[in-house]
């Protein structure tokens, strides 16, 4: 178990760092088509689009070790009115919740996904790509979130 956690936590922690990296550069190629358009140089008509795909990206496969490292938004307010037992309690239960949650999500995404996979939709914008690698990312993601999920339900029950 201390192995495959561990290859999580290190698979998690990479995604968690491509998407800050693609977010860094995304910052700086819309700093670039600004700067250019101003100067009248021109500027990066597909920019739009692709800063489209990459928040999408980042935010689902970010979102696994945000929650490793517990750097979502959450109101612990009643947690921490509450006592030390029932705290627990309420947090297993929204693990749980997370985790069924997930799951759904995952299947969805994996019916969707072979859904545009086998009728080859694809994307039309200012560029055409293909649908079915969004829906991956969302099954990555879904995928990671319920071991995440898991493993915190696992450590709170040793």
């Amino acid at each position: 178990m201390q192995v495959i956690s561990k290859v999580h936590a290190a698979f998690v922690g990479m995604l968690g760092f491509s998407a800050g990296v693609a977010l860094a550069c995304l910052a700086v190629l819309i700093t670039m088509d600004v700067t250019m358009r101003n100067l009248g140089l021109g500027n990066f008509p597909w920019l739009l689009e692709v800063s489209e795909y990459v928040l999408f990206a980042a935010t689902f496969l970010a979102a696994p070790w945000v929650l490793r490292e517990n750097a979502h938004v959450r109101v612990d307010l009643l947690l921490t009115a509450l006592p030390r037992a029932a705290g627990r309690l309420l947090a297993n239960l929204a693990d749980v919740l997370g985790l069924v949650i997930s799951g759904v999500l995952t299947w969805y995404a994996l019916r969707v996904t072979a859904d545009a996979l086998e009728r080859g939709d694809l994307i039309f914008k200012e560029l055409v790509v293909p649908e079915w690698p969004f829906f991956v990312v969302v099954v990555v993601s879904g995928v990671l979130l319920m071991a995440e999920f898991s493993l915190r339900l696992a450590k709170q029950a040793a």
